[in-house]
């Protein structure tokens, strides 16, 4: 018997010790995840802590070395003085009508075009299909001039030219964007569509089968079947169409050179805050007897106030939609 026992001790010490050793793996391999968790994320969210932080610090606050980001004395000033000064109404007035519109029809567009790539077989399938992935490589500064000019002289196989002797100008209006996004040809719509491709490919065929035998057409089985099995994945497309819309500079420079939209609202007061004082009118030359524009600190309170009101409807936007986001990250790309 006592031997017996002495056989189990040592098995239960060495059965005890590969516990502790296997539960202290697991905290430290728990730990070091950690770690790296927070350190990524401090890196991504440095510039956006510091960003919302001097939008509404006043500037002795900027020389108080005990100040790191939260402010000591909170102030509107700085968004004030950026909402005055960038026309920050008739600004987002212009981007809302002009990117919700185009989110919608990219999202339409792609979604359908991504869905005939992923289920139907036709001719030079493979074909098209290099091309829209083409689209993704080219870069759009390519194509600027022929751009430029098609929708300056926009006609479509002469139609306009010979009912009413001339070609429309569509510049300085918002139909370039929603005809881009219509046809699918807008910001970043060739990845649209292979992220749509990939996520309808990974969805069974049984239940598309299963409703075709019950006398469901294609376009009742893709409303019935295959668009709800798709929401996370359109969420996922319209946050991204929005934030690459909303910033985008390339499109609105080069299609609307009159009317006002954030990019440019934002490279005017930029442009402003840095010396180039003809770029903005002149009424803004009022409202600087409380702002030393020769202080670089102040100009950057003042910048990051600026960017602040840019990206604080994406803020929310993306609040609201996160959730989705998070739950489409693997199925937007990585199936099938």
């Amino acid at each position: 018997m006592n031997t017996l026992q002495g056989a189990r001790s040592p098995l239960s010490k060495r059965m005890n010790r590969n516990k502790i050793e296997k539960k202290g793996k697991r905290v430290l391999g728990g730990l070091i995840k950690a770690v790296f968790l927070i350190g990524f994320c401090f890196i991504i969210l440095y510039p956006v802590i510091t960003m919302v932080s001097k939008a509404f610090m006043q500037q002795q606050d900027v020389y108080d070395n005990t100040v790191l980001w939260i402010p000591r004395h909170f102030t509107a000033d700085n968004l004030t003085f950026a909402f005055d000064n960038m026309h920050y109404s008739e600004a987002l007035r212009n981007t809302l009508l002009v990117v919700l519109p185009s989110v919608l029809l990219q999202t339409v567009s792609c979604m359908l075009v991504g869905y005939g790539f992923a289920r139907f077989e036709f001719k030079g399938k493979s074909i098209l299909f290099a091309v829209v992935i083409l689209t993704i490589l080219i870069p759009p500064q390519q194509i600027m001039t022929q751009l430029y000019l098609y929708f300056k002289n926009f006609d479509i196989f002469g139609i306009f030219k010979a009912i009413s002797g001339k070609s429309p100008n569509l510049l300085d209006s918002f139909w370039p964007f929603f005809i881009l996004s219509a046809t699918g040809f807008s910001i970043k719509n060739g990845l649209f569509i292979f992220i749509f491709r990939q996520s309808f490919r990974g969805m069974p065929k049984e239940t598309e089968e299963a409703a075709m035998v019950d006398g469901a057409g294609p376009l009742r089985t893709f409303l019935s079947i295959m668009l709800p099995g798709a929401i996370t994945v359109i969420a996922t497309i319209v946050l991204f169409a929005l934030v690459w819309g909303w910033n985008d500079t390339f499109y609105s420079g080069l299609f609307m050179r009159q009317t006002r939209m954030l990019p440019q609202a934002f490279e005017l007061y930029n442009s402003y805050l840095g010396g180039n004082k003809g770029l903005v009118g002149g009424e803004i030359a009022v409202q600087l007897s409380r702002f030393n524009l020769e202080d670089m600190q102040v100009i950057a309170l003042l910048r990051n106030a600026g960017v602040f009101l840019v990206m604080a409807p994406l803020l929310v936007f993306y609040m609201i939609t996160q959730r989705f986001f998070v739950e489409s990250i693997e199925r937007s790309g990585l199936v099938g």
